[in-house]
């Protein structure tokens, strides 16, 4: 648990910043620009935003929790799946020492795999519904699984590789539709349970499930 006098803070004087700044690194470590010049005064606006600071803490250690290791499973269309049977995966984790390059190995992989899976799925789904978006970009998101704009650019998040087929489908319909209808309406949400029956069933899922890296 943070503890303002305790917990390791890394203080850099800015004599030109009109305010005082913190970070919390992927270390843990809890960084402070600040103007003030006295540690004293830094301390004290640290116990101030001592809340703040745990909830963060607190948001970065289950997130590491979560991030996959060598040895350990990944979720993959759908399924758990070891890093031994990402063989591709493997080669490219095993060989690298660095923290910050695995995830990217990470992030890489399942953007190279939604361009070779949703793609054809979103031309099937677009020529079915017969709605066309003037664009298809992929993307990593950290919280939505996909979005659609008022120019019809629909994007998709490339986390969407850890998800079931029948979950990605439903994304997909979801992102079109917003092409007829840019809201949640019932008549938004008719639309996509034309295409899917299931989807009430796919959504209720969606909700309990967060992209994870």
């Amino acid at each position: 648990m943070f503890n303002a006098h305790t917990s390791p803070v890394s203080i850099e004087y800015r004599p030109r910043n009109r305010n005082t700044y913190i970070r919390i690194t992927h270390s843990g470590e809890v960084m402070v620009r600040t103007p003030l010049k006295t540690e004293s005064s830094v301390r004290r606006i640290l116990k101030l935003r001592e809340e703040w600071i745990k909830d963060k803490l607190n948001a970065l250690q289950v997130s590491l929790e979560e991030r996959p290791v060598l040895g350990k499973e990944i979720r993959f269309r759908g399924e758990k799946r070891s890093i031994e049977q990402l063989p591709n995966l493997q080669k490219k984790i095993e060989k690298c020492k660095n923290e910050l390059n695995i995830e990217k190995y990470y992030h890489q992989f399942y953007k190279d795999e939604a361009l070779l899976t949703i793609p054809s799925r979103v031309s099937y789904y677009a020529r079915k519904m017969e709605l066309h978006p003037s664009a298809v970009r992929f993307k990593r998101l950290r919280s939505r699984w996909g979005s659609c704009d008022s120019k019809g650019v629909v994007t998709f998040n490339t986390m969407m590789m850890q998800l079931s087929y029948e979950q990605m489908d439903y994304i997909i319909v979801h992102e079109l539709a917003h092409l007829r209808h840019m809201n949640h309406s019932r008549a938004f949400h008719d639309l996509v349970k034309r295409y899917l029956p299931e989807a009430s069933k796919l959504r209720a899922e969606l909700k309990s499930i967060r992209p994870v890296l």
